[in-house]
């Protein structure tokens, strides 16, 4: 077996360094300006997709409302993207009205809103009628810094 031959650069010449050095300049400036463009176009790329998915959760909600059931749901990941991660059910049998929090709720991300219907029951009516009743889907509803409130919980008072 023959052993490996390492190849040196011939010597570079002092005019040939400073090219060098100037080349290799250009290149990082080169790359700096690359990587914060490419940072702006992924912000304005996310920015636009956000906007794009606020666009079909109000076009859900709009069709929920004048009756078209069958239109496509946007995702849960899809609705919390756009800002909309509150959905409003609403049992018809006793009118209770309930937000969910979207980013609470353990469901693969990639399922329709639509779909979680068959998941949800009406709280209020299991407790007081025994049976699980399901509730309407009102629509989706953005966040805007609202909370959804727990449900209550009765204390004890002292006598």
């Amino acid at each position: 077996m023959s052993a490996a031959r390492i190849i040196r650069p011939p010597p570079m010449s002092g005019g040939d360094r400073k090219h060098f050095a100037r080349e290799i300049h250009k290149a990082e400036v080169s790359f700096a300006n690359l990587m914060e463009r490419a940072a702006a176009a992924h912000a304005a790329a996310d920015a636009a997709l956000a906007r794009a998915y606020a666009l079909d959760c109000a076009t859900w909600n709009t069709a929920l409302f004048i009756g078209e059931l069958d239109h496509v749901s946007p995702t849960i990941a899809a609705a919390i993207a756009g800002g909309f991660s509150l959905l409003e059910v609403r049992c018809e049998h006793c009118k209770h009205t309930e937000m969910i929090d979207l980013a609470l709720v353990v469901q693969p991300r990639d399922r329709q809103v639509a779909l979680m219907r068959n998941f949800l029951y009406c709280g209020p009516c299991q407790r007081t009628l025994g049976k699980k009743r399901r509730p309407n889907l009102v629509g989706l509803r953005p966040t805007d810094g609202l909370k959804p409130a727990a449900p209550s919980r009765r204390t004890k008072r002292a006598s």
